[in-house]
């Protein structure tokens, strides 16, 4: 069982849930800061295993961090829940994500060293038919755009469920079901539920995010990010930028290797 590899994907997890309100196309909110919780029940090689711990929320313009500031194993052995504690060591880890470009940077404050990717270009985007870019109110372009992103989906829905009080706020919730296959892949499975903050241009209070498992040994689980206090903010440009004076290493989970370990 890779304890790491649990913790690591629990991580930017949280800030792909943060995000849903950009892709959607909603107008995005100046900036905010919240705390809260991240718990994840994960499958892994048929296990099961609970990840939980608190953290930190800030969002500027189309930047997100997320401090996880905790980690541990609810219900488990203290042992197990002290070797939790030195997957982010001293500090924490920090997430950046760029919903601009895609752009996913972490570090460590215990370790000093970071990891960061940008996704490729897409190369199945839809061809111009003139020199010129389309225009952004143009409807052909926008539906190509949709259905290029949709190529791979079997079926979606998404289902306005009530309105409610969330953690202080008027909130709207949402459900979503979606199921896509890639060429030569199993088919994959998501279900994931939504409060958004009415008065916060609908940012997530709480996400809920559920895969299912093609087989009985894949990774799958579910995770769940409920943010108890949010409020606006306006964060500094540097708290989205890596510290100077940290290295660069090669993948996310040697972000979170500590020394000697």
């Amino acid at each position: 069982m890779n304890l790491r590899k649990v913790a690591s994907l629990a991580v930017p997890a949280a800030l792909l849930f943060a995000s849903a309100p950009l892709t959607a196309g909603s107008a995005p909110l100046p900036g905010l800061r919240a705390n809260g919780t991240l718990v994840v029940n994960a499958n892994v090689q048929g296990r099961p295993l609970t990840v939980g711990g608190n953290v930190a929320l800030y969002h500027k313009g189309a930047e997100y961090r997320l401090d996880v500031l905790s980690l541990g194993f609810p219900g488990a052995s203290g042992d197990l829940s002290a070797l939790a504690a030195t997957l982010i060591g001293p500090g924490g880890v920090t997430v950046v994500y760029d919903g601009a470009n895609g752009a996913l940077t972490a570090w460590s404050n215990a370790n000093k060293t970071y990891y960061t990717e940008t996704p490729p270009a897409r190369s199945n985007a839809p061809a111009q038919t003139s020199s010129a870019a389309a225009a952004p109110g143009d409807p052909f372009s926008a539906m190509s755009s949709i259905a290029a992103t949709l190529r791979d989906v079997q079926s979606a829905t998404i289902q306005l469920v009530g309105h409610s009080p969330v953690n202080g706020h008027p909130a709207t919730n949402i459900d979503v079901q979606l199921k896509r296959q890639k060429t030569g892949k199993p088919l994959e499975n998501y279900h994931a539920q939504l409060a958004l903050a009415d008065d916060l241009d609908e940012f997530p209070l709480q996400i809920t995010f559920q895969s299912v498992p093609a087989t009985p040994t894949a990774f799958g689980g579910t995770a769940k990010l409920d943010l108890t206090s949010v409020q606006p903010d306006t964060p500094d440009d540097a708290m989205f930028r890596v510290p100077a004076g940290y290295t660069r290493v090669s993948s996310l989970g040697g972000v979170m290797k500590m020394p000697g370990i």
